[in-house]
């Protein structure tokens, strides 16, 4: 539950378009869930190759390799890397399909709504971090995201890599079985809302109320040496996703 949290955390914030200069974003991070409440810092790092956000109370940096189309889940504290590539997560999500086909029941169901119903409002504007944001309220199901985007910020990641990787990231949520069909039309409609989210606010998903909100934007180079993997042990999730599928299929079968 805690490993898949952070999954989810770390990858609603890049609704992101392109743009030549790398991006340095400081936000202050409010988070009240199953493992009671949380506040922290972090610093999001864009360049045209990586994304990277670095949250210093939990000592984890979250990476995404564009050109490798991966991403890791760094655990200084442990010393440990997870690693989760696009294929193995998209070839998950194909063998969840097939295995619960149609739309979310029981449990899940109560818990998540219907992915289905889905609205999508701009109810305003506001300024965070000096920068002038519209508001956007999604709702899918029972997840509720509410996010303030300045359309004039973007970041410098290649549309093609990103547009891979958006596919994937409601299949890193395929462990969860039918909640990640919530999560797939969420991230598809933040693709879809210009700019960087500076504001965000969540709520709906097992509990948890999580808030985000840019204090300090700074443009600039970025070394590469940031992004370097620490000669930590990897752990691949992706491979685990299609061991577990697999077992899941031959129960069926």
């Amino acid at each position: 539950m805690k490993r898949l949290a952070s999954f989810v955390a770390a990858l609603l914030f890049s609704a992101i378009s392109l743009c030549a200069t790398d991006l340095t974003i400081a936000f202050k991070v409010e988070g009240k869930g199953l493992l009671g409440a949380k506040s922290s810092t972090e610093t999001h790092y864009y360049t045209s190759s990586f994304q990277m956000i670095r949250n210093d109370a939990s000592k984890t940096d979250n990476l995404v390799d564009y050109a490798k189309a991966t991403t890791y889940t760094i655990n200084h504290e442990k010393k440990k890397i997870s690693m989760m590539r696009m294929d193995d997560a998209l070839a998950a999500m194909e063998s969840m399909d097939k295995q619960n086909p149609g739309a979310v029941s029981g449990v899940m169901g109560a818990m998540f709504g219907d992915a289905s119903k889905c609205t999508v409002e701009k109810i305003g504007t506001e300024s965070v971090a000096g920068r002038n944001c519209t508001i956007h309220k999604i709702t899918v199901g029972k997840l509720v995201m509410t996010l303030s985007a300045d359309p004039s910020l973007s970041a410098p990641v290649p549309a093609a890599s990103y547009t891979r990787m958006m596919k994937a990231r409601a299949a890193t949520m395929a462990k969860a079985g039918p909640s990640a069909a919530s999560f797939k039309r969420l991230y598809e409609e933040m693709a879809k809302i210009k700019g960087i989210p500076l504001k965000t606010a969540m709520t709906g998903f097992m509990g948890m109320n999580s808030a985000t909100e840019a204090t300090q934007i700074k443009t600039g180079p970025i070394p590469s040496s940031l992004f370097a993997l620490p000669a930590y042990p990897i752990e691949d999730l992706g491979k685990e996703l299609r061991e577990e599928m697999a077992k899941g299929k031959a129960k069926q079968d």
